[in-house]
């Protein structure tokens, strides 16, 4: 069983009486997607807030920009397997050819200073992420799938288990939280109890895809054939931008 390095951590979000939330899928280093897709939206960084399913890093040209995001007030990401994998090399457990090989490699070419500035922000990521909603509801935020899904656990009950250090079984939940397709290779649409929707990433799917109240929207944007997908949260509007373009879904 990997051992995790890191103290996990969650994120609760109040109601945004201000302005409005969006979510957004794996940027994988397309910052500049980010960018392009967030001035389409007319994103208001004073009163709006942006939550993005994790994979921020890697195989795009801009992932060291990380340092940068992660230092607004108003983005907030959970952590997902490729930032994972950069802190499983930090503490001497990681595999660096497997994560090269993946869309690392830009890591490994920075100096050691700023390898560890770098790996302390990723470190400050939550594994999971929930928002409530003006209508009395609450949406979740989780890179790749809710432990424990398939025996029934409601969303409190997996996101408890994440941070339950004591329980044995933890760790399972953190690589499923952080590694698994269960539930969409199943395509199973069992609802996730205790939350309106759940919003992960991690399986990149063609389009904005559904099982049950999980939402899949990592379209790919690190793909020639994919894009970036953000969602505004209450209207449910679709927003997407491809590859030197920015538009409306």
């Amino acid at each position: 069983m990997q051992e995790f390095s890191y103290t996990p951590h969650l994120g609760f979000f109040d109601v945004n009486t201000a302005g409005r939330d969006f979510v957004v899928g794996d940027v994988h280093g397309h910052f500049e997607m980010l960018d392009a897709l967030l001035a389409d939206i007319g994103f208001a960084p004073a009163v709006d807030r942006l939550f993005c399913t994790g994979d921020l890093i890697d195989r795009g040209p801009c992932s060291e920009d990380v340092l940068d995001w992660l230092s607004r007030p108003w983005f907030h990401a959970v952590r997902g397997n490729h930032e994972q994998m950069v802190l499983d090399y930090i503490a001497g457990t990681g595999d660096a050819p497997r994560h090269a090989r993946n869309g690392g490699a830009w890591f490994y070419e920075l100096p050691h200073a700023r390898q560890a500035q770098i790996s302390a922000a990723l470190c400050s990521m939550p594994v999971a992420l929930q928002v409530r909603l003006n209508e009395g509801h609450a949406i979740g935020v989780i890179h790749a799938e809710c432990p424990s899904w398939e025996k029934g656990l409601s969303w409190q009950e997996s996101i408890r288990l994440l941070v339950a250090r004591q329980h044995p079984g933890q760790p399972n939940a953190l690589m499923q939280a952080l590694y698994a397709r269960g539930k969409i290779t199943r395509q199973d649409a069992t609802p996730i109890q205790g939350i309106s929707t759940v919003y992960v990433g991690h399986s990149t799917v063609p389009q904005v895809t559904r099982h049950g109240n999980v939402a899949y929207i990592d379209t790919g944007c690190s793909f020639a054939d994919g894009h970036l997908s953000a969602i505004e949260l209450g209207s449910e509007r679709l927003f997407r931008v491809f590859p030197g373009t920015a538009r409306p879904a």
